[in-house]
């Protein structure tokens, strides 16, 4: 399975909040610093983690972004789906018409089928559980 950037740039974010202790708030300009990343990309990203409630955006002086309680408390599965924001993520019969789809194929049924034991096993685990030790020594 592969997953989309935008979910990828958007753990990148949510595991960078997390870590940061000492100073909690970010700035988009800092995000696309730290990660090579195009402003324009994660824009779109921390407008999508905001209207989720997964991080906390605030303009002006003292703004900045910080990761929210909620985001600290999702299962690491949930937030890959939510993120992924499709329902049939590997596979999609509807997408293109398919020759087998009056035929009972079990394709999709076998995808699905592992996209949630993927799921399930990532919601053993929270942000908290893939904490670099030594986060200061990346930056």
């Amino acid at each position: 399975m592969k997953l989309n950037h935008f979910t990828d740039f958007s753990m990148r974010v949510l595991m960078y909040l997390n870590q940061k202790k000492d100073t909690p708030q970010s700035s988009l300009d800092d995000l696309a610093d730290t990660f090579k990343i195009s402003r324009n990309h994660l824009i779109k990203v921390v407008q999508f983690l905001s209207a989720n409630q997964l991080i906390i955006t605030k303009r002006g002086k003292n703004g900045g972004i910080l990761i929210s309680e909620k985001a600290r408390e999702i299962r690491l599965g949930d937030l890959i789906h939510l993120l992924e924001q499709d329902d049939t993520p590997i596979i999609n019969c509807d997408s293109k018409p398919c020759i087998f789809q009056s035929h009972n194929c079990k394709l999709k049924s076998l995808f699905n089928t592992a996209y949630l034991a993927f799921i399930e096993s990532l919601n053993q685990y929270k942000l908290s559980d893939i904490e670099f030790k030594n986060w200061s020594a990346m930056f």
